[in-house]
């Protein structure tokens, strides 16, 4: 498949100033020739037999790939979407591309610290809609991945990373708090929104129920409107009356 990325990541001033983390790529960095020395249940964990050197390369080899996409606030291996407040995972695919190693050798890498107990890993699959060549569907794997404090205790960077931690989680607080408000806002001019949207509905639906009433009232007008020009009755009956009342003045003189 191609690369996710043109280039690789790769650690910036900003996060290199941070004192856990410039140590952690110093000390990983150079595990080979510092082995014996930080983390060094790698080398037990199969037993008495000790474990292979490709491990450490690999540690090499992929440290600043980690470092680089590690939250602080919670030692998972993602970051906070400041768009809608999700925590996304980063997956092992461009880990490894920006690595230069395979998938498989990150994989049984992270096992192996798994055994040693420096990470905690949480597997999720996801079942998909859609299906292959032979009908079953096809699965998506979601991992979480988490620097246990073994790890950072291993490593010499204990007392380090619990103040770091610390104040990554105030941070992370703030953020979390301003992302809530910011969400609130919009959810405030989304409702405002609909009632103008719901207001100027029901006021057009008012003007063509004015206009509708209006031209059925003008045809009842047209059609109580007599056909010729004869006088009515009621208009005639004044000038009868005066023709009776001359009459009958004439009548007795």
């Amino acid at each position: 498949m191609p690369a996710r990325r043109a280039e690789p990541k790769y650690l910036t001033e900003k996060q290199l100033k941070n004192p856990l983390i410039r140590a952690a790529h110093q000390r990983l960095g150079n595990l080979v020739s510092l082995r014996g020395k930080y983390l060094r249940r790698l080398d037990t964990v199969n037993g008495d037999r000790r474990t292979r050197l490709e491990k450490f390369v690999a540690i090499e080899r992929v440290e600043e790939q980690l470092l680089v996409r590690l939250d602080l606030a919670t030692g998972v291996l993602g970051y906070i979407d400041a768009a809608n407040g999700r925590f996304v995972l980063n997956i092992q695919r461009g880990i490894a591309e920006d690595s230069g190693i395979s998938e498989a050798v990150l994989s049984r890498l992270l096992g192996t610290m798994e055994s040693a107990g420096y990470i905690y890993r949480r597997i999720e699959r996801i079942r998909l809609d859609e299906v292959d060549d032979n009908g079953l569907h096809l699965v998506r794997t979601r991992v979480l991945v988490r620097f246990t404090k073994l790890f950072w205790a291993d490593l010499g960077l204990s007392y380090v990373y619990e103040r770091v931690q610390n104040a990554a989680k105030k941070r992370r607080e703030a953020e979390l708090r301003a992302i809530g408000q910011r969400r609130l806002a919009e959810m405030e001019r989304h409702s405002l929104e609909m009632q103008r949207r719901e207001l100027s509905r029901q006021r057009w639906r008012a003007s063509e129920g004015r206009k509708v009433s209006g031209d059925s009232v003008d045809v009842v007008e047209q059609a109580d409107v007599p056909a010729t020009d004869t006088p009515s009755p009621t208009s005639l009956n004044p000038v009868i009356t005066a023709l009776n009342k001359l009459l009958a003045k004439a009548g007795t003189g």
